[in-house]
């Protein structure tokens, strides 16, 4: 095999492994979305919603960015019924976890997701740097969120995640 050969089928499998990992992500945004839109319906705490809303939109908007990537590349997406269904069966039980719990057990997720979206981002295709930095920097805005809660920050937490969305959530009344 020659040089310019092999140099096209290690793209070729860089992108391959790029677009499974979209598949992917675009799973885990179906089920982050159905986790937080479980838990908004059952709080009863109107400023934890709408973090849990806005965590949602987060997760929202990101599925549809991953989702017209891969619709561009021919790849035909559907939301997974199965994984939405276990995202509301999870948003049930971490419903009713105390908030600063749920908190200190979602950081430790995230540092580990944080950590993947990293290593993808950097051995994703040229071309798809782009749009894996913005799948990692979704996840770094939701640390930041969790950290910002953890530390006492709970008036200014959503802001990173904010700063991140196209359509935010309407806040609550005063």
């Amino acid at each position: 095999m020659r040089g310019a050969e092999m140099l096209g089928r290690m793209a070729e499998d860089t992108s391959a492994r790029f677009q499974a990992y979209l598949v992917e992500r675009h799973d885990g945004e179906v089920y982050g979305e159905a986790i937080f839109a479980t838990m908004a319906e059952t709080s009863a705490d109107a400023a934890q919603r709408y973090k849990i809303r806005v965590l949602e939109a987060l997760e929202r908007e990101t599925k549809q960015v991953i989702a017209r990537a891969l619709e561009a590349r021919g790849v035909r997406v559907e939301e997974s019924a199965e994984r939405w269904k276990q995202g509301e069966e999870f948003g049930h039980k971490l419903a009713r976890v105390p908030w600063e719990l749920f908190m200190k057990g979602f950081r430790p997720e995230l540092a580990r997701f944080v950590a993947e979206f990293e290593s993808a981002e950097a051995s994703a295709p040229l071309d798809d740097r782009a749009l894996a930095r913005h799948i990692t920097d979704h996840e770094r805005a939701l640390l930041e969120f969790t950290d910002r809660e953890l530390a006492g920050r709970a008036a200014d937490s959503a802001e990173p995640v904010l700063a991140f969305l196209v359509n935010p959530p309407e806040p609550p009344a005063a």
